[in-house]
């Protein structure tokens, strides 16, 4: 027996000071929720974990472009829309312009209706604009959509290319036609049929487009799902287990302050051997 050195307390607060910041740790993870509160829980599992994070967040915002293109591809068609119920009246007005039971004084008025929608077409091509761009004239009208995580050209960004769309040069092809009389109210119909079926193609186009961009926007929210799935199993913490390591760590910290007791009063047990 010794009195300078006493080992035993010494094991009992190694002991007791490994089991007390265990306990600590388990206060962590429960109060937080997460497995890996430090680098030093988990390494390679905190790596992996936060590049599932930036994954999870980076799709995120892919599905924000995605509904973003989706209200671009919305305005546009719906300008069409009215361009093509303009075009419909266009039609109509040549239709009656285009008998002689109506006089060239007639034929006068209805023009000046004829030439305001002809006008009331070209501003909306001019004018309908997304965010500053304009997305229904063909010239310029360019818009690369990314919509993925990555920055490969081909699977993470589709084009909104309006030249590819249509052509509406020549405000459709429908500048210089009038119906001031019966032959050219009859000529101007041809013109107004190939600027409806232009127009039609688009509005379709666009609507196959919007369909795609709704199907990439499920893509991505599963892809979302299944990476917070992953990043969960590798991050969160099981409380169950946790609670139980903590109850564990609570036991043996007892059990090792009351051997640090012990062993803290055994050098006066010498006192009896001298007294």
């Amino acid at each position: 027996m010794r009195i300078s050195t006493n080992v035993h307390s010494l094991v009992a607060q190694r002991t007791l000071r490994a089991h007390t910041e265990a306990l600590s740790s388990e206060d962590k993870k429960l109060s937080s929720g997460e497995r890996i509160v430090s680098a030093s829980d988990d390494p390679a599992g905190l790596a992996i974990s936060e590049g599932l994070k930036a994954k999870t967040r980076s799709q995120f915002q892919a599905e924000r472009n995605s509904n973003d293109s989706i209200s671009l591809i919305q305005v546009a068609e719906g300008s069409l829309g009215v361009i093509s119920e303009i075009g419909a009246r266009l039609r109509e007005l040549a239709v009656q312009a285009s008998t002689d039971t109506v006089s060239d004084m007639d034929r006068y008025v209805i023009d000046k209706e004829f030439q305001a929608m002809k006008d009331e077409v070209k501003r909306l091509t001019i004018s309908t604009s997304y965010n500053g761009r304009n997305i229904i004239n063909d010239s310029g009208s360019v818009y690369d959509l990314h919509i993925g995580v990555n920055n490969h050209g081909q699977f993470d960004r589709l084009q909104y290319d309006m030249k590819k769309v249509m052509d509406s040069k020549d405000n459709f092809g429908i500048e210089g036609i009038n119906l001031r009389s019966r032959e050219s109210a009859q000529q101007s119909m041809g013109k107004i049929d190939r600027m409806l079926t232009d127009v039609s193609s688009s509005r379709a186009e666009l609507g196959s487009l919007q369909n795609r961009m709704e199907s990439v926007i499920n893509t991505l929210r599963t892809g979302r799902e299944n990476s917070e799935s992953a990043n969960s199993k590798i991050r969160d913490a099981d409380v169950a287990l946790e609670a139980a390591n903590r109850a564990k760590e609570q036991l043996t910290q007892n059990a090792s302050l009351e051997t640090l007791k012990i062993a803290n009063n055994a050098p006066s047990n010498i006192l009896k051997l001298i007294s």
